[in-house]
């Protein structure tokens, strides 16, 4: 597995963790950052979601690319037999 595959596990992961923390660790977030008590967790939700459309955007490039490259090595393979 590449290291960009890698990576895009990581920001999905972490936008994943973004948006359940906004919908259920309201009190752990305040809890460990107790400035932010009364602000929204609006920017959280939204960070959220964005890392994981960037994860999922390239792991969709790279993946296809790869495919490219797979089929094309299977039809050089079935063309030299």
């Amino acid at each position: 597995m590449s290291k960009i595959v890698v990576l895009t596990y990581v920001l999905r992961i972490l936008g994943t963790i973004f948006v359940l923390l906004y919908f259920f660790g309201e009190g752990l977030f305040y809890n460990l950052f107790p400035g932010l008590e009364g602000m929204s967790l609006n920017p959280v939700f939204y960070s959220g979601i964005a890392f994981y459309i960037v994860g999922a955007s390239i792991y969709y490039l790279v993946n296809k690319k790869e495919l490219q490259n797979h089929k094309k090595e299977k039809e050089d393979e079935d063309d030299s037999n």
